[in-house]
């Protein structure tokens, strides 16, 4: 990092209070390479938290897909229960079932012809 220079007692001379341009030159080298130190220092810092919020949302999609999924198995499982209660009131009663199915195509047919 940055280093300075101590800071002498002032002795009245005029020539030790001039600072000369070698001296400034330097000053300024020291501080272009703090400041490229301090841009790569950033620079693994975004790094790493660039990595800490993909993992972030990677193991959100995770749960995100297993929630999907979960859903999906409950939906698809109930409606197996219903497609089975179906089933087995039709072959309970099927005249009853083929006069609402031909009821409802009725329904169906008048409003299309509107």
């Amino acid at each position: 990092m940055a280093t300075s220079k101590p800071a002498t007692a002032s002795t009245g001379n005029a020539a030790n209070d001039q600072v000369s341009a070698g001296e400034i030159e330097q000053d300024i080298e020291r501080i272009r390479s703090d400041i490229a130190a301090l841009a790569g220092s950033l620079k693994k810092y975004g790094a790493g938290k660039t990595g800490e919020y993909a993992s972030r949302a990677n193991a959100a999609g995770e749960d995100l897909t297993k929630m999907s999924q979960d859903a999906l198995n409950t939906l698809t499982s109930e409606l197996e229960s219903y497609e089975r209660t179906l089933v087995t009131g039709i072959r309970r009663h099927p005249l009853q079932s083929l006069g609402i199915a031909a009821g409802i195509g009725f329904l169906v047919a008048a409003l299309v012809r509107r």
